[in-house]
């Protein structure tokens, strides 16, 4: 038994022998073009596995040897491996420094379909850096280096990076980039990017503003990429069957396009799939929508919108726990340092206070029986005087409540639903509906609040003026400026803003200009400055009067007791308006 366990280790322990020592063994045995390609197999060996910093070290090794020895033909090689690398672990700037000297080097050697990979190695390090000149350069360049060498594999791969690239800037140019790798890719479907490739397609028919828009078209490349991920890609089915099923509401086909969803819907749910759950409610919200089915419909879209808040929940927790934990990890030296000076002052203190106590009793008592007299009076005044408060502050949040979700804003809006389905346009309805049901509960849930974040308060004027957008179609346009602040990190009183937006609105709708609506948040001595300004022309003579003394105006300036302030202004494009401004204090995380 021993010999056996004995005999079991040597062979473990020469098969895991790292070849780098038999190479560094045989290093005066082998010339530098051996040596060379040792460094570079052992280095994409390292790379596969995932161990990055040895696969560097041994592909730099390479590289020095190749400069030393003056091999170009092996310092290109070698240069694309290791700019593969970085583009992998995104160093993309020392990456696009070597594949630039990998294909520079290499062309001289006439190495064509290394360069072809470098070239497709610098088209995916430009993307990733949003420079899309530079990714089209590089794509062409790299299907122009292949058409040569009859490399269907490669070739099929650039062909379709080339057309998704083109796709996105013009669709006339890229479909026959895609129907090219189309063809290739299904001669070789086992590569798994022949659905890729009929989903690019579909998605060349689906753009609205293209010459070239189809949805029948479209539905069938959608089809036929659920097809060949379900026979050679078992990771893209349900995003297929996404894409394919919105097509099908599109197309109207809505048992087909009910029957992919649901599939998606129950798999996402067996596998605790959140992000394609999400997703599959609201495209089977949209479905039912369009069916009239309104019931089934708002039940998927509460789904959905519980996912997304949910996942939103799950993002702010991890990140306060990410932060709390690096703020407690940075104070551990700093709290002991203060332990150990907290127990040397308790030690002094300690020593002091048998010396004090007979002085401290004396005037402990005197001063005990002032601050509980003190302390009674005040007591009974700051009771009186905080339930006084608290019945106002009651009743202004209430009249405020009254004034965000007045009677006639909410029947104007549910008409205005009713109006778009009766008008067989699901689509805007949808989109209203959506936007009325979280403007609706962002105004409830901010009415239980004493503060609310800045940004919240900026996806409230948002949602309102797109809903006031909607019930007054092509009536006016809207800007929201914050000023480049951190408004996840500015709370505020919640409800500030809308009896500003409010009189902006109707100002602008009644006006003969240029129709639009401007909201700028400014950080200013301390304060916080919101402005409201309209196009609806100058103040007409007592119309300012008139609004300061409105009421939800006036309720909001007794909130806050800060007064509000209306006044002309010259706008941007030229045109008068009125700018109506408040200024509050605020609080921040810290």
């Amino acid at each position: 038994m021993k010999q056996f366990c004995i005999l079991y280790f040597v062979t473990c322990f020469l098969l895991l022998l790292p070849q780098a020592v038999i190479a560094q063994h045989n290093h005066g045995k082998t010339s530098p073009e051996a040596q060379i390609d040792i460094l570079n197999r052992l280095g994409a060996t390292y790379h596969e596995k995932g161990n990055f910093e040895q696969a560097e070290s041994l592909f730099q090794k390479a590289i020095a040897l190749c400069r030393m020895h003056r091999l170009d033909k092996k310092l290109g090689q070698s240069l694309y491996n290791l700019s593969s690398l970085y583009t992998e672990t995104a160093n993309y700037e020392t990456a696009i420094k070597l594949g630039e000297e990998c294909v520079e080097v290499l062309q001289k050697h006439d190495d064509k379909e290394t360069i072809a990979k470098g070239l497709m190695n610098l088209e995916t390090c430009w993307r990733k850096r949003g420079i899309v000149i530079n990714v089209m350069i590089y794509a062409d360049s790299a299907v122009k280096a292949l058409r040569p060498l009859k490399k269907d594999t490669l070739l099929e791969l650039a062909l379709w990076r080339q057309g998704e690239v083109y796709r996105k800037i013009n669709t006339l140019l890229a479909i026959p980039m895609l129907k090219e790798a189309l063809v290739l890719a299904q001669r070789i479907p086992e590569l798994h990017n022949l659905d890729n490739i009929y989903n690019s397609l579909g998605q060349c028919y689906i753009e609205p503003y293209t010459t070239v828009y189809d949805a029948a078209i479209a539905e069938r490349y959608f089809q036929m990429a659920l097809q060949a991920a379900l026979k050679y890609d078992k990771k893209e089915v349900n995003d297929s069957r996404i894409q394919y099923g919105k097509m099908c509401i599109v197309n109207k086909k809505y048992k087909e396009a009910e029957h992919q969803l649901k599939l998606v819907y129950h798999d996402a749910a067996a596998t605790n799939n959140n992000d394609q759950l999400s997703v599959a409610a609201f495209c089977l919200s949209e479905m039912y929508f369009a069916r009239n089915n309104f019931q089934t419909a708002y039940h998927y879209l509460k789904e959905h919108e519980a996912l997304e808040e949910q996942y939103n929940t799950a993002q702010k927790k991890s990140t306060a726990d990410m932060m709390a934990f690096n703020f407690k990890t940075g104070r551990v030296e700093t709290q002991n340092k203060l332990l150990k000076q907290q127990r040397e002052l308790q030690r002094v203190k300690q020593e002091q206070v048998s010396f004090r106590n007979n002085v401290k009793i004396g005037v402990s008592v005197a001063v005990a029986l002032f601050l509980v007299t003190i302390t009674l009076v005040l007591y009974r005044f700051n009771k009186k005087k905080n339930l006084l408060l608290s019945k106002k502050s009651t009743t202004l949040r209430q009249q405020l409540l009254l004034t965000q979700m007045s009677p006639h804003f909410i029947t104007s809006s549910i008409e205005s639903i009713q109006n778009l389905i009766r008008e067989d346009k699901p689509e805007v309805a949808a989109t209203y509906l959506s936007k009325f049901t979280r403007l609706t509960r962002q105004i409830l849930e901010s009415s239980t609040s004493d503060y609310i974040s800045l940004d919240e308060e900026i996806a409230m004027i948002t949602n309102y003026l797109t809903v006031q957008q909607l019930l007054h179609p092509g009536g006016f346009s809207f800007t929201v400026d914050d000023d480049g602040m951190d408004t996840e990190a500015i709370y505020i009183p919640p409800m500030l803003t809308q009896p500003l937006l409010a009189n902006a609105v109707n100002r602008v709708l009644a006006g003969t200009s240029q129709h639009s609506v401007t909201v700028q948040l400014l950080l200013k001595n301390n304060k916080l400055l919101i402005g409201v300004s309209d196009s609806g022309g100058p103040l007409k003579p007592g119309e300012q009067q008139h609004i300061l003394e409105s009421w939800a105006i006036n309720i909001t300036a007794e909130r806050l007791a800060a007064p509000v302030t209306v006044k002309n202004v010259i706008l941007e494009e030229g045109t008068t308006g009125v700018r109506t401004q408040l200024e509050i204090h605020y609080i921040t995380d810290d």
